[in-house]
């Protein structure tokens, strides 16, 4: 996963050496927790409740005090000396977002932070304006947070750290409690504001997003570290896995039926493009498709691709087949001896470059030439990436027939022979255009 996300540079933001913490009643929450975090480094804390996870990570910016042990931000210790500019650099937000928003309006909370940074007026109303547009949030901007609902409370809560510019953005439990659409823009989120260069760590008990997101993962229990790693080498660890009270990532656990069976191989996969790759080409070569005429059993066939689906056709030329049984035109049929490359057929991905947040933001963004673009590429599925993305599809009217997991379904679809566009927020462009050159598939960036 770190080839795709790439680590912005090696320093080391947080560490922590032997940590010990032990509660006023005596419990032990933390036993020699060796932790670090590199800058824009992606990294996920898994654990079951009660593993330590939470009381870890309010020894990051001060909240709480190490009872041993020694911890170091930006290679220093923290003391009274410097815990106000730990706390601005590293912005701590609360899994139960009710803990954090107390203002009476959201606009409010989020110039609560700049304000105590000293800022004058104009400055504190400017950097909660840039947050609430940042986060599409403006609606919210007189509403009491207590009447919003729990995504909407977890989007501000986020907004009123991000407002205070931290270079460390630490998050407990980000996604609980949230839907999928409120999962996937919160981490949208994480990613965007990653791009930039900042520092995310997370918690969680979510094995398929911590697998999918993270460069790294550190599994705690019992207060402490149990494992830490990438990855493909954590969850390819099954009694790891079990002895730590987690569960396996969905794919990972799909994966491992298959290759009992001898159906896949290779290395564990972390997605469905990796699954994919580690199917055996040989049971490959029976494949299910749609009759586009009547066949016989043992007719010769002939394979393309339309409406994102396998179609044979008789014929004995490009990628070609046998029919296992007859069949009428539209029906589901078997072809074995599949000789030829599908991936011929897949369509093109056009990555649209939409200014991000610091650069301007969907305001920036000709949108006459965005529809100039979706003029001239035709019969095309649409996804966004990132606010700024988001935003200028909601101000154009653009419904997104991608909505979850863009990259990865995006290329799905493109395999499936449809021509693709994806709109992506400033730096997140360029991680579409990796992993999309990774599945050597044809496609464009353009820059609005």
């Amino acid at each position: 996963m770190t080839g795709f996300y790439e680590v912005k540079a090696k320093m080391n933001v947080i560490k922590t050496i032997e940590l010990e913490y032990t509660y006023s009643d005596g419990t032990n929450a933390l036993s020699g927790v060796n932790f670090e975090a590199n800058a824009g480094e992606r990294v996920a804390v898994l654990g079951p409740n009660g593993s330590g996870k939470t009381t870890l990570f309010y020894h990051f910016n001060g909240l709480i005090m190490q009872t041993g042990g020694e911890i170091k931000v930006f290679g220093e210790n923290i003391s009274k000396d410097n815990i106000d500019t730990i706390r601005r650099r590293v912005g701590l937000v609360f899994q139960d977002p009710d803990s954090q928003l107390f203002a009476p309006t959201v606009l409010e909370d989020l110039a609560f932070g700049p304000k105590n940074l000293g800022l004058s007026q104009a400055d504190v109303e400017k950097k909660a304006r840039e947050v609430l547009h940042r986060f599409d949030i403006e609606k919210l901007a007189q509403k009491n947070p207590a009447n919003l609902s729990g995504g909407q409370k977890k989007r501000v809560a986020i907004a009123g750290v991000v407002a205070m510019e931290p270079d460390v953005l630490v998050l407990d439990e980000p996604t609980s409690g949230l839907d999928v659409r409120g999962v996937t823009d919160t981490m949208e989120i994480l990613d965007e504001l990653n791009a930039e260069g900042k520092t995310i760590i997370i918690s969680t008990h979510d094995s398929d997003l911590a697998a999918a997101w993270a460069d790294r993962i550190y599994i705690l229990n019992k207060g402490e570290v149990f494992r830490s790693g990438v990855p493909g080498h954590i969850f390819a660890d099954e009694k790891l896995i079990m002895e730590a009270g987690l569960k396996h990532p969905v794919i990972v656990q799909t994966f491992r039926e298959f290759r009992a069976r001898g159906i896949s191989k290779g290395e564990v996969p972390l997605s469905v493009l990796d699954f994919m790759g580690s199917v055996d080409v040989e049971v490959m070569n029976v494949r299910c498709a749609i009759a586009g005429c009547d066949i016989s059993a043992g007719d010769d066939v002939c394979l393309k691709i339309k409406d994102g689906m396998l179609v044979a056709i008789k014929g004995s030329t490009g990628v070609k087949g046998k029919a296992v049984f007859g069949g009428k035109k539209g029906e589901d049929i078997a072809v074995k001896d599949v000789n030829g490359d599908l991936q011929q057929f897949a369509g093109n991905i056009t990555i649209i470059r939409v200014p991000g947040i610091i650069e301007g933001g969907s305001r920036a963004a000709d949108i006459e030439n965005v529809r100039d673009i979706l003029d001239r590429e035709k019969n095309h599925k649409i996804g966004a990436m990132g606010t700024s993305a988001k935003v200028l599809m909601n101000r154009m009217g653009i419904r997104c027939d991608i909505e979850f997991d863009v990259i990865q379904s995006g290329i799905l679809a493109a395999l499936r022979g449809f021509n693709v566009i994806v709109f992506a927020s400033g730096g997140m462009a360029d991680r579409v255009a990796e992993k999309v050159r990774e599945k050597k598939i044809n496609y464009s960036v353009i820059a609005l």
